[in-house]
């Protein structure tokens, strides 16, 4: 991975708690669409210092960069692993700083192949960076199948679409929001509804749901956390994450995370 520019050192932010340093977080295969994930961790105490990589110039997310509270972001990176896995590893130990870094998050990289293998090369990289002993790891993949790939490369947390915040539970992952996730739960900024099962997703199934049951009514984010289904000779049972190749036919509603109560 080579560098093709750099967004310039922001004033560092004073966090106005005790310690020589913000916690430094890299981000990598970062775009402009991930915008709302960077905005989430400007709101962490104390806010992370931000490095992003990302296969876009820097001018063409200057624009995005702007909009981030001043001092968040301190570096911006573009590059390629084109150079292969020993390339890409000393341009993370030399260049990025990941061994310095106290959490890496992984994005899948779209439009590159196989995203879930690209994504492992990128993690057998940072491994080699860090000498076998990196920071917390986040990898978000798009198969879940893929998950067991990753075995070895030091992950602490991946993560698929519909699965987020029941992953950030079920690791207790406080450094990427759990905590609070579970406050605004508990506060009632966040609820737990059951939903029917759309007409035209009873022959799918879980996973196919969770593609599909994205917005409520007024076109607020939800996630599909669960379902309703007969209990062993009994009534209705709740199961929270089940397979994603769990059929939909004999469910009788859905567990659905909302957005803010009303």
């Amino acid at each position: 991975m080579t560098e093709r520019g750099d967004t310039a050192a922001a004033e560092e932010l004073a966090t106005g708690l005790p310690g020589p340093t913000r916690p430094r977080w890299v981000v990598i295969h970062w775009t402009p669409e991930a915008l709302g994930l960077v905005r989430a961790i400007a709101a962490a105490e104390p806010a992370p210092e931000l490095t992003l990589i990302g296969p876009a110039p820097a001018e063409a997310v200057a624009a995005a960069l702007a909009e981030l509270p001043a001092g968040h972001v301190q570096k911006y990176w573009q590059g390629s692993a084109s150079g292969g896995v020993e390339a890409l590893a000393r341009f993370f130990a030399d260049t990025a700083g990941l061994p310095a870094a106290d959490a890496i998050i992984v994005l899948p990289l779209r439009g590159h192949g196989e995203t879930d293998a690209f994504s492992r090369l990128v993690c057998t990289a940072i491994l080699r960076a860090c000498k076998g002993k990196p920071p917390h790891v986040v990898v978000a993949v798009e198969d879940p199948e893929a998950t067991h790939e990753f075995e070895g490369l030091g992950v602490a947390t991946i993560f698929y679409p519909g699965f987020l915040r029941a992953a950030l539970l079920a690791h207790a992952c406080v450094d990427l929001g759990a905590f609070r996730f579970m406050l605004a739960l508990l506060g009632g900024r966040l609820r737990v509804e059951t939903w029917p099962v759309p007409p035209e997703l009873r022959a799918g199934t879980f996973r196919e749901a969770c593609l599909n049951v994205e917005v409520d009514r007024r076109g607020r984010p939800v996630t599909l956390i669960g379902l309703f289904a007969p209990g062993e000779g009994g009534p209705d049972a709740m199961l929270l994450s089940p397979p994603p190749a769990r059929p939909l036919r004999d469910a009788s509603a859905l567990l659905v995370l909302t957005g803010e109560a009303e």
